[in-house]
This record gives C-alpha cells, structure tokens and sequence, in this order.
C-alpha cells in the first residue's frame, strides 16, 4: 500500500538521503558528459586551425561517442537502469539528466502528469532496489 513521505521516520528520512544522493549522482555524470563533449568539440575546432595536432588516444577518441549509459563507470547502476523498461529508462533520464518537468514528460509519452510521476517514482524504487541487492 501506498503510504505518504513525510521525511519524519527513520526509514523516511533514509530515503529521502538515497533518493538525493541518486539524483546527485546522475547530475553531475551528466555534467562530467557535457564537459567530455564541450572537450571534444574544442579538440575538431583546433584541427581545423591547425595542420598537425598530437593524437589522442583511440580509446578515448571512442568513449566520447558513445552514450550516457555505456560510459558509466557504477557498474551497479549501469545495471540497475538496464534493468528498467524502455519507458521507465526514458522519463528517468530525461527527467534526472535534462531536467524536464513531469508535464513535458507527458505531452511526449501521452500519459498523465500522475501517471508520469508514477512511473518516475517507481523507476527511482527499482533503481535502489537493484543497487541494494547489489551490495549485500
């Protein structure tokens, strides 16, 4: 049964640390993938004012291509959301990484703000569930 978060018990308040450290984390991979980009963008302009540049690594040259979920280190998380539906990967990242609001989330999926919501939640829950379970 469904019951209301008020962040006053122990496990409430637990949660609510999680659920912060989560979005905390995905934020700022979002951000160290912005700069990767920004990087490599001032990386082609420079080749093409220069004729003769240092190489970069072919690894790395490939890891700048390749999207946000391939480029997690967290192996437990990179689990964790491989383990959500196609949907429910999509309205979490779209909503962690790029911050959309649940009506925009719901104008693109056609659902309902709460059914947004509820898919949202419910992605973070089998999210934690996973990284759990991969700890013990």
């Amino acid at each position: 049964m469904w019951q209301k978060n008020n962040g006053k018990s122990e496990t409430d308040i637990i949660q609510n640390q999680f659920t912060a450290y989560l979005t905390t984390a995905v934020k700022r991979r979002k951000n160290d993938y912005i700069q990767q980009i920004d990087k490599r963008q001032q990386i082609e302009s420079l080749t093409e004012d220069f004729l003769f540049m240092p190489e970069c690594g072919i690894e790395r040259d490939m890891l700048f291509g390749l999207p946000v979920l391939m480029q997690l280190e967290d192996s437990a998380l990179l689990r964790a959301l491989k383990g959500l539906s196609e949907r429910e990967r999509y309205i979490f990242l779209e909503r962690a990484l790029d911050g959309k609001s649940f009506e925009m989330l719901a104008e693109e999926t056609g659902l309902a703000y709460k059914g947004v919501a509820a898919v949202y939640y419910r992605a973070i829950q089998k999210i934690k569930k996973k990284i759990r379970g991969d700890e013990k």
